[in-house]
């Protein structure tokens, strides 16, 4: 089974998740190949489709919002999952004790559950490195410094454990809709 795993990175931590989620399903099987979303191939050649973004302000990047939109009807007619990459810190809740992963699921995903109907929408906390920044996001930092350290820390919050367990269980329903063809 043939799986394409597209991505939207700026700074390279969206892209190492989707990289640790097609070297999981590879480790179970199946053939995964990643590509970034604006040099993505028409996914019409593949069995599934995992598509990931690095998220702004409750948004997926425009390049993989475009590579959704512009391939719905492919996408509409296969297994398709979805993640996001966006969430910084230590603490999984925020001050009102709801879950990160729940309240920054960006704005596009209501969209993506009518369009495309995904399996599954995951969201992963990232990873930041400010020496990594543009000039636009570390001019950002430099005019808020004491809030942004806060909203901005750096670190890598990646948990690479559920990444590969969420990548597992795509691996799993992939070989049992495979079975049920059978």
């Amino acid at each position: 089974m043939r799986v394409l795993v597209v991505h939207a990175s700026r700074y390279g931590a969206t892209q190492g998740i989707a990289e640790r989620i097609a070297a999981t399903l590879r480790q179970q099987g199946l053939e995964a190949t990643v590509q970034p979303a604006q040099h993505a191939a028409d996914p019409v050649g593949y069995d599934a489709i995992v598509i990931g973004s690095a998220t702004y302000y409750l948004h997926w990047m425009k390049r993989a919002t475009e590579f959704v939109r512009r391939n719905h009807n492919v996408l509409a007619n296969r297994p398709v999952w979805l993640f996001s990459s966006g969430p910084l810190g230590t603490e999984a809740k925020d001050a009102q004790a709801r879950d990160l992963r729940v309240v920054t699921e960006p704005k596009e995903i209501a969209e993506f559950r009518e369009t495309i109907r995904p399996r599954d929408h995951r969201v992963f906390f990232g990873a930041l490195d400010h020496s990594k920044l543009g000039f636009a996001h570390r001019l950002m930092l430099k005019l808020s410094a004491n809030r942004a350290s806060a909203l901005f820390p750096a670190g890598d919050f990646r948990d690479w454990n559920d990444v590969e367990a969420w990548a597992s269980s795509i691996a799993r329903a992939l070989k049992a809709y495979v079975d049920e063809a059978a």
